[in-house]
Formats: structure tokens, sequence, C-alpha cells
């Protein structure tokens, strides 16, 4: 993984803030009825990231040195530990 382990801290942080099994469980749902996603768990980790409100965190910081393939690996872990 090539993010950080200090700005993986601050993702995971952040996120588990605000995560639940109940509105990941729901989100999940909602994403499956709404049909747009062709991928639904990345959309998933995505929209974590985004209510978590990164996205300027990102954009500031991680896409100096990786790229979306790398913030999704670090989703897919943060998800999974917090799960």
């Amino acid at each position: 993984m090539k993010i950080t382990s200090k700005h993986y801290n601050i993702m995971k942080t952040a996120i588990a803030k605000i995560w639940t099994q109940e509105k990941h469980d729901y989100h999940y749902q909602f994403i499956i009825n709404e049909g747009k996603a062709k991928d639904t768990n990345k959309r998933l980790r995505w929209d974590w990231l985004y209510y978590a409100k990164l996205n300027q965190f990102i954009c500031d910081e991680i896409y100096l040195y990786a790229n979306n393939d790398h913030i999704d690996t670090a989703l897919k872990r943060i998800i999974k530990e917090i799960n």
C-alpha cells in the first residue's frame, strides 16, 4: 500500500468516527437499489470517504504521491478493520 501510515491513520480515524454496521448495511442496500454502481463495494468505500469529509485531505495530501488505486486499497483495508 502506497499510502503512508500517518495518512492511513487519519483516514481510518475519520471514517471510524462516523461508521456503524447499521449505516454500512443500509447504505449498501441503497446502492444496490439505486442500480447505478458497477462495483457496489467500491462505491460504498468511496462514499464512506466522502461522508467522513476527507475529500479535501485527499486532494491536498494524498494525491501528491498516490492515485485512486492506492486510495481504494487503503479504503478496503480500513473498512475491513472497522467492520
